[in-house]
């Protein structure tokens, strides 16, 4: 027998007394921006891979740089001067190279379009309130405030759950047993968090910088 018209009847009364959730929409606004935001997270991904392979060619062929810091002016010259032997080796690694370069281009473009947008935007005040919290920075603050949306449609419990930092748990009778966080939920929100390693400790992720 179909109960859609009971189910529908039933999912109304839990939401009049607040016992659930509504769905909400974004707008075509917030979309949009969400596009932006979303476009940043896949450069700074591109941007890891990218680095990573350039790391792993110059390890392959017996080069590390033993001083500095990694991806800065300096270690990208240091980078240009590497002499890899093979025509072909050296090719392939130019060619990495002049991908981390263009992809840390790209993504600091976005940035900018980014932090400009968090002063002068619907967002504004919710990012500054954000970034009044250790270790939010504009384009955390910014993330959050665009995939959240509506703040006021959350408790401190259920906002939880939303960005997945809710515990899994195995229960059997009186048995109540958690875990670590499910990371379950809207994955772009989540994806300013870390858990570290070993430790299960939820950290904020400063700006995703990298």
């Amino acid at each position: 027998m179909k109960t859609d018209a009971k189910d529908a009847v039933h999912l109304a009364r839990l939401l009049r007394v607040d016992e659930v959730t509504g769905v909400v929409v974004p707008s075509v606004e917030q979309e949009a921006v969400q596009d932006l935001v979303r476009a940043r997270e896949g450069c700074r991904s591109d941007l890891i891979r990218a680095r990573r392979r350039v790391s792993k060619l110059l390890l392959h062929h017996g080069s590390s740089m033993k001083v500095g810091q990694a991806w800065t002016g300096a270690h990208h010259a240091w980078l240009a001067r590497q002499y890899l032997g093979s025509p072909a080796t050296r090719m392939a690694f130019d060619a990495e190279h002049e991908t981390v370069l263009a992809t840390a281009d790209r993504r600091d473009r976005l940035d900018q379009v980014i932090t400009q947008m968090a002063a002068e935007s619907q967002f504004t005040e919710v990012v500054h309130r954000l970034g009044c919290l250790r270790g939010i920075s504009t384009l955390t603050g910014f993330g959050l405030a665009v995939e959240i949306g509506d703040w006021h449609r959350f408790t401190g419990n259920t906002i939880g759950a939303f960005v997945g930092l809710v515990p899994c748990e195995h229960s059997s009778g009186a048995s109540r047993v958690r875990g670590p966080i499910t990371k379950t939920g809207n994955t772009h929100a989540g994806g300013c968090w870390l858990t570290q390693p070993g430790t299960g400790q939820v950290v904020l992720v400063l700006g995703r910088d990298g």
